[in-house]
C-alpha cells in the first residue's frame, strides 16, 4: 500500500479514537444530555469502507455513528455540537448522538432503530442507479440488525431491483450484551446474503488496510454493474455497549475475550504494519497523535463554551434552581 495512503488511513482511525475517548471523559460532567454508542475497536470498518467511497457515495448509518460520520468526512464540529445539543449541530441539536447527517459529503443520516436505516439506504441507492450516476450506497448495520426482518427484505429487493448498494454488517458478535449464537439459529451472514445471490465477503474488521482493498475492489465492481455486495466485518467492541463504561468485569461480557481481542486493537494492527513498511516512523506518528489531540481539544473546547454560554442565557431568561437528579 502506498506511503501516503496508509498514513492517511492510520490519521483518521486514530482521530475518531480520539473523539471517542474525549467524549467519554466529558460524559461525566452531565452536559452531553443522551445515549452514546462508542466504536472504540471498531474504527478500522468506518474508515476501511468509507475510504474507498467517494464523498458523493450515499451513507446511512446506525445508533453506533460517530465512525461512520466522520469515515465519511462529516464535519467534527457540527458533530460534537450536537453531542452538546447547539443549534450548530449537524441536526441543529435535535438529533444528538444518534440522529448524525452531513448532506456536503452524502452522509445521509443514522438512527436509533436497529436495522431501521438498511430499507432506506436500497431506496437511496435505487435513485442513484435511477439518477444515471455511478455513484453508489454503502448501508452499514450491525449483527444485530441481521436479526431484523428488514435486514432480509432489504437484501431481497435490492438484488430484485439491481440496487448498486454495499451492505456492511459489523459483526462484534453482541447485540447489547447477548452472544450472536444465542440469538441467531444460523450465524453465516454471507450465507444468508448469497441466498438471495448478493455476493459476500467475510473480512478481517480489525485490519484496516484489508478492509479498505476489499472495500474498493467490491465498490468498483459495483460502479459497472450497478448490483450489491455485501461485506460482513469481524471485529469487536471493546467499549459498553452504551455510554463511557465497560462491559467487562461484571459478568455481562467475559473478561478473558477482551484478552483475545486487545492484540488486535485496530490502532495497533495498522501501526505495526507502518513500522513494517516505513522504518523509522516513530516521529512521524507522534507528529499525526500531536496534530489530532491539537484538533480534537480545540474542538470540545469551542462546542463547551458556546454550551455554557447557551447555559447562561438560559438562566437569565428563567432562572431555576439546579437539579441534581437531572439527565
Amino acid at each position: 500500500m502506498e506511503r501516503d495512503l496508509l498514513l492517511t488511513l492510520y490519521h483518521r482511525m486514530l482521530r475518531i479514537r480520539t473523539v471517542e475517548e474525549r467524549i467519554k471523559q466529558e460524559y461525566s460532567s452531565r452536559n452531553i444530555r443522551m445515549a452514546v454508542h462508542l466504536s472504540i475497536g471498531q474504527e478500522a470498518v468506518a474508515v476501511g469502507v468509507l475510504s474507498a467511497a467517494r464523498s458523493s457515495d450515499g451513507c446511512l448509518s446506525t445508533h453506533r455513528c460517530h465512525a461512520h460520520y466522520l469515515g465519511k468526512g462529516g464535519d467534527l464540529q457540527r458533530m460534537v455540537d450536537e453531542l452538546y445539543s447547539l443549534d450548530t449541530g449537524c441536526a441543529h441539536g435535535y438529533g444528538g448522538s444518534m440522529h448524525l447527517f452531513d448532506k456536503q459529503v452524502n452522509m445521509w443520516g443514522s438512527g436509533a432503530i436497529v436495522g431501521g436505516s438498511v430499507p432506506m439506504a436500497v431506496g437511496m441507492g435505487l435513485a442513484l442507479k435511477q439518477a444515471g450516476t455511478d455513484n453508489i450506497c454503502v448501508s452499514f448495520s450491525g449483527d444485530g440488525g441481521v436479526d431484523e426482518g428488514a435486514f432480509f427484505e432489504s437484501l431481497n429487493l435490492a438484488a430484485l431491483l439491481n440496487v448498486p448498494i454495499l451492505f456492511v454488517v459489523e459483526n462484534n458478535g453482541y447485540s447489547t450484551i447477548t452472544p450472536q449464537a444465542v440469538r441467531q439459529a444460523a450465524v453465516d451472514v454471507c450465507a444468508k446474503a448469497r441466498s438471495f445471490g448478493v455476493d459476500s465477503l467475510v473480512v478481517d474488521g480489525n485490519d484496516v488496510v484489508q478492509a479498505y482493498q476489499t472495500s474498493h475492489h467490491l465498490i468498483e465492481q459495483m460502479r459497472g454493474d450497478r448490483r450489491p455486495r455485501l461485506i460482513e466485518m469481524k471485529t469487536f467492541r471493546l467499549c459498553a455497549h452504551v455510554g463511557p463504561g465497560s462491559d467487562f468485569g461484571d459478568g455481562r461480557r467475559p473478561e478473558e475475550e477482551l484478552a483475545q481481542w486487545m492484540p488486535h486493537d485496530p490502532l495497533r494492527v495498522i501501526a505495526a504494519q507502518i513500522e513494517e513498511n516505513l522504518p523509522a516512523s516513530g516521529a512521524l506518528l507522534r507528529e499525526i497523535q500531536d496534530q489530532v489531540t491539537a484538533e480534537v481539544k480545540a474542538v470540545f473546547e469551542s462546542a463547551k463554551q458556546r454550551f455554557e454560554e447557551a447555559n447562561a442565557r438560559e438562566q437569565l431568561a428563567a432562572p431555576r434552581p439546579p437539579d441534581p437528579n437531572r439527565v
